[in-house]
């Protein structure tokens, strides 16, 4: 509250849009850096730490995990960095124009029947299961991964034909890779994959 909200009371509207800007373009980096990002939240997430863990492509929490949208509760609308756009898109509209309105607490076991969490794991396996899942990730197709992730980004504001073209588009360009020739031919073999990222 003192460090961030305390020296921008009473700054010129200019200065205030170019910090809101930048608290954006935090997100804006996460949402297209072309690889999946991966939240872990072991404890409380609340204001910009819960828009990171909403910004993040998955995200595992533990079952003491709190999470808020308090912008309300300090005087501002709870459009913050994206949360109008992303958040209904992941827990639906009523859940989030609840948590947004009010700038309640969501607990972990609401995070996760909601869907805003793929997974809590218990504290001391936290790190353990972020990085075991950021290593099949990467080990996988990374290029489809990072087509995916563009795709599940730029279909937000697709109408269904639209991207019904673009998603063929995308697996025309991933199916000449040579990660899906060796997919192909792994499978053939019965044989695990070895993907390369071309």
């Amino acid at each position: 509250m003192h460090d961030i909200i305390g020296p921008l009371i009473g700054r010129p509207m200019k200065d205030l849009l170019a910090f809101t800007r930048l608290t954006g373009d935090l997100v804006k980096a996460m949402l297209s850096c072309g690889k999946p990002v991966i939240a872990a939240v072991d404890g409380v997430a609340v204001g910009a730490g819960a828009i990171l863990a909403m910004a993040a492509d998955l995200r595992l929490a533990t079952p003491e995990a709190r999470c808020a949208f308090l912008f309300t509760r300090v005087g501002l609308a709870g459009c913050d960095m994206g949360a109008c756009a992303m958040l209904p898109r992941i827990i639906g509209q009523g859940r989030a124009a609840e948590l947004l309105y009010t700038g309640r607490t969501m607990t972990a076991q609401e995070g996760l029947s909601w869907g805003f969490w793929n997974a809590l794991h218990p504290a001391d396996h936290l790190d353990e299961e972020a990085r075991a899942l950021a290593q099949r990730l990467a080990s996988g197709p990374t290029f489809a991964h990072s087509m995916t992730k563009t795709q599940l980004n730029q279909e937000w504001s697709m109408g269904l034909m639209e991207a019904i073209e673009s998603e063929a588009q995308a697996q025309a360009i991933c199916m000449a890779t040579r990660d899906f020739e060796r997919a192909y031919r792994a499978f053939a073999a019965r044989e695990k994959p070895a993907f390369e990222g071309n």
